[in-house]
């Protein structure tokens, strides 16, 4: 019988390899294998963490991780201000005529 070999990510072979528990250690933050597992099946924020499956075992690389996480900072999402609504708004307006000052025309 001819074995298979499944390979995700072919160019991680000319990288260091890593097992995901290793990974772990790699994050500036702590993190977990569960979430590194879901990282490779999934991602996160559209990033998927490159790894390969070799002798039954996952496996990553030193650099797929640092691929990772800087992509990740690259799709950091927007926060969005906060939001003022119409009842707010209407008495902070009021307050600030009581004021004299200028009420914004937004």
């Amino acid at each position: 019988m001819a074995s298979k070999i499944i390979l995700d990510e072919p160019a991680l072979l000319d990288e260091t390899l890593i097992s995901l528990t290793e990974a772990c250690r790699c994050f500036p933050v702590r993190c977990s294998r569960p979430a590194l597992e879901r990282w490779v099946r999934n991602g996160s924020r559209g990033v998927v963490l490159e790894s390969i499956l070799l002798c039954g075992k996952r496996m990553t690389s030193v650099e797929a991780v640092d691929r990772f996480i800087r992509n990740q900072l690259q799709t950091e999402p927007k926060r969005a201000g906060p939001t003022i609504s119409r009842k707010s708004k209407k008495e902070l307006d009021e307050a600030t005529k009581r004021f004299g000052l200028p009420v914004s025309q937004d």
